[in-house]
């Protein structure tokens, strides 16, 4: 009984010359091959690194209000707007103060509590704009 050679297909009696070419429909199709050369390598780590540059750069933005600005418009120091801020509005609170922190912070500051509403929707983040 005749084996099948190994992955041709072809029987052993029907073994073909070195030199021979394999019939149509039992040549293999070769699929091609994707190749990477080192400049391909090195496109696809500078995009990585580039994109990883850009969301650490927009990751690490501070959050914090601008106190030097702020503290131009209200007529006083950097450092006095940052302590009243500190005092009278947590860190941990989600949106706008709240009407008793402003008075608090107003008082603090010697200001009118309509002169610190005015400048604080002036630098207010977009998401924290009242509607």
């Amino acid at each position: 009984m005749a084996r099948p050679a190994r992955n041709t297909g072809v029987t052993s009696d029907q073994r073909l010359a070195p030199n021979q070419e394999l019939p149509p429909e039992l040549r293999r199709r070769r699929r091609p091959r994707l190749r990477y050369g080192l400049m391909d390598l090195l496109v696809v780590a500078t995009c990585c690194l580039a994109f990883g540059a850009v969301i650490a750069a927009r990751h690490g933005e501070a959050k914090t209000p601008p106190f030097d600005q702020i503290a131009q418009d209200l007529g006083t120091t950097p450092e006095a707007v940052k302590q009243a801020a500190d005092r009278f509005v947590p860190r941990s609170q989600i949106g706008p103060p709240t009407d008793t922190q402003k008075q608090q912070m107003a008082i603090a500051l010697d200001i009118t509590v309509e002169q610190l509403e005015a400048v604080m929707e002036k630098y207010r983040p977009d998401r924290l704009r009242q509607r």
